[in-house]
C-alpha cells in the first residue's frame, strides 16, 4: 500500500523525464531560503495591483486576513489552492481533497518563479493570486502542455487557512497519535477476541499472522520485492487489491522495502516475511495513514492486508543477455558502461553539472533527448548533483563520471520512475541513458 504522497506546490508542469516529481523541478536559479526574521526582497507594484518579484513571479492579495505571522521554511500550513494554464483549470484542491484544505510543510523554492516565493508574504486568512509567464517557463526549458499558449500565464489562486511552527505541529501530532493508539489497541483487541485470532505483535504495534512461511532468508531492508495484496477494513470491506479484477490493476506491486515509499506497517511487516510467504497484517492507524484521509480510507483507519510475496524479475539482466552487453553493477542495482573516460576528478555532490543525454526504453524507443528539436529540453541540461533534482539513477550514475566522460546508464525502474512511469514512460520501466558530461558551471 503506497504511502500518502506529499502535497507539492512547486510548478510541477515539466514533462521532461529528468524531473522526478512535482516538487523537484530542474532548478535553474534556485532562490535562497527565507531565514527567521529576514526581510523578503522588495517587489515592484504593477499598474494592475500585482507585485512583481525579482524572480519574475507576480502576486496580489485579493482578501486580507487577520493573521499576524508569516510562513517560514519548515512551518506547517493548510491551504485551498487551484491553478490554471492559459485559462484551462489544471488542479483544484477542494475537489481533490473532499472540500478540505491541503496540508503541507513550507519548503525552499525549487526554481525561479516558484509560487513558494510568495508564501512568506501571506498571513492566515489571506487570499491571493500568483501568476508566472508561460514564456518564462518555456525559456527556462520547461516542457509545458500544448494548451500553454505563448503570452499567457500560469495562475495560482490560494487562501491560507492555518499556520503552525514545526515544533507546534510535532507536539500536536504526538498528542493526537498517543490518544489514537489507545483507541486502536482497544478496537483490535475486541476484534481478535471476537474472531478467535491470535496474531503475533511487533514492538511498534503491528499485528500479523503467517499462513505460509515461504523460502530462504527474510526480506531485508533495501531489497525489492513483488507483492500481491488485498486491503480491507476490519468489517471485511475491500478498499484496494491487485488480485481482484474490480480494482483494475492486476500487476504485482514492487516495493523497495524500508525506503519509506509505503506505509510503515508494510515496511516493517515485509521484513518479517520470506519470498513466497503468505501473511496477514493488522495495521493500527499510526502505522498506516494516521489522521490523513486517503479516499476511500477515512482518517485514523485500522487496515487489514492479505499479502503474498515473490521475487522481482530482472528485465535488465535479460536485456544484457540477449544483447551480449557487459555492464558494471552498483550496490543499488544501477548498471553502467563508460565508453569515454573523461579527465580530472569524478563529479561531486553539490556541483552544477552540464549534460547531454538521450533516453530510451528497452525496446529502443527514444522518449527524451536534449539535443533533438523534437523534444523541448534545455541544451545543455544543467542540474545540481546529489540534491534530488533528477531521478535517483542519475544522481548516482553521474558521480561515476568525469568532465568529458561518455557513458551508458542502465536504470532499473526503482531508480527511475517506479511503478507509475511518467509521460511517454510506461509504469515499472527500466531506462537506458546515453550521457555525456559537458562541464561544470562555476
Amino acid at each position: 500500500m503506497k504511502k500518502m504522497p506529499k502535497i507539492a506546490l512547486s510548478l510541477g508542469l515539466c514533462a521532461a523525464v529528468l524531473c522526478f516529481n512535482a516538487s523537484s523541478l530542474r532548478a535553474q536559479d534556485k532562490p535562497a531560503a527565507a531565514k527567521e526574521g529576514a526581510a523578503e526582497p522588495k517587489g515592484t507594484v504593477l499598474p494592475d495591483g500585482y507585485t512583481l518579484l525579482p524572480s519574475g513571479l507576480e502576486y496580489k492579495v485579493i482578501k486580507h486576513g487577520t493573521g499576524k505571522k508569516h510562513p517560514k521554511i519548515t512551518d506547517h500550513i493548510e491551504m485551498n489552492i487551484s491553478f490554471s494554464i492559459s485559462d484551462s483549470l489544471v488542479y483544484e484542491s477542494r475537489k481533490m481533497n473532499s472540500d478540505k484544505p491541503v496540508p503541507l510543510q513550507v519548503a525552499e523554492p525549487k526554481m525561479k518563479g516558484d509560487p513558494l516565493e510568495a508564501f512568506p508574504r501571506l498571513v492566515v486568512g489571506d487570499s491571493a493570486v500568483i501568476r508566472y509567464p508561460v514564456d518564462s517557463m518555456k525559456k527556462a526549458g520547461m516542457n509545458l502542455p500544448p494548451f500553454a499558449k505563448p503570452g499567457t500565464n500560469i495562475v495560482y489562486t490560494l487562501s491560507l487557512v492555518s499556520l503552525k511552527t514545526d515544533e507546534e505541529d510535532k507536539k500536536e501530532s504526538a498528542e493526537n497519535a498517543a490518544k489514537q493508539k489507545v483507541i486502536d489497541e482497544k478496537i483490535l483487541a475486541d476484534y481478535f477476541k471476537k474472531n478467535n485470532i491470535k496474531p503475533l505483535k511487533t514492538a511498534d504495534g503491528l499485528y500479523y499472522t503467517i499462513e505460509k512461511e515461504g523460502h530462504g532468508p527474510n526480506i531485508k531492508a533495501g531489497e525489492s520485492v513483488n507483492v500481491n495484496y488485498t486491503g480491507m477494513f476490519l468489517d471485511g470491506k475491500k478498499f484496494d487489491s491487485n488480485v481482484d479484477t474490480s480494482f483494475k490493476h492486476m500487476t504485482p506491486f514492487t516495493v523497495d522495502v524500508a525506503k519509506g515509499k509505503v506505509i510503515k506497517g508494510w515496511d516493517e511487516g515485509l521484513q518479517l516475511l520470506k519470498l513466497g510467504a503468505k501473511a496477514k497484517f493488522y495495521i493500527p492507524s499510526g502505522l498506516a495513514y494516521g489522521p490523513q484521509e486517503r479516499s476511500p480510507i477515512p482518517a485514523n483507519s485500522i487496515l487489514m492486508f492479505e499479502l503474498e510475496t515473490s521475487a522481482v524479475p530482472d528485465p535488465l539482466g535479460e536485456y544484457f543477455e540477449t544483447n551480449h552487453i557487459k555492464a558494471t553493477k552498483t550496490a543499488s542495482g544501477l548498471y553502467y558502461k563508460i565508453t569515454k573516460e573523461g579527465t580530472g576528478d569524478l563529479m561531486k555532490p553539490g556541483e552544477k553539472v552540464k549534460m547531454a543525454y538521450k533516453g530510451t526504453l528497452l525496446n529502443g524507443k527514444v522518449f527524451d533527448k536534449n539535443v533533438d528539436d523534437n523534444f523541448v529540453c534545455a541544451n545543455p541540461f544543467s542540474f545540481v548533483l546529489g540534491k534530488g533534482q533528477v531521478i535517483a539513477g542519475w544522481d548516482e550514475g553521474v558521480q561515476l563520471l568525469k568532465v568529458g566522460s561518455k557513458a551508458t546508464l542502465y536504470l532499473p525502474a526503482n531508480l527511475a520512475y517506479g511503478e507509475h512511469g511518467t509521460g511517454g514512460i510506461p509504469p515499472s520501466s527500466p531506462l537506458i541513458f546515453d550521457v555525456e558530461v559537458i562541464g561544470v558551471e562555476k
